[in-house]
């Protein structure tokens, strides 16, 4: 599994979140690190993840140059 830690601030940043995940290959979710955790590619689930303090995308696949630009360290 690859977690990276991301952050999602506008509708227009959630779109394009969702947009990016559904071409990719694998299982995607998005996940608070304790546990809430959605579906990635759905974007109902995408916009549930805006009240969470934290938000980590995990992938079983490494996705990260396809998500830098949401990524934060």
């Amino acid at each position: 599994m690859h977690k990276y830690k991301i952050e999602l601030v506008t509708i227009t940043d959630i779109q394009n979140f969702v947009n990016v995940v559904s071409s990719l290959p694998g299982k995607i979710m998005l996940t608070d690190g304790s546990d809430f955790c959605v579906n990635a590619k759905s974007l109902l689930g995408a916009m549930a993840t805006v009240e969470w303090s934290e938000l980590y995308c995990v992938a079983s696949e490494p996705i990260y140059t396809s998500i830098q630009k949401f990524c934060i360290s």
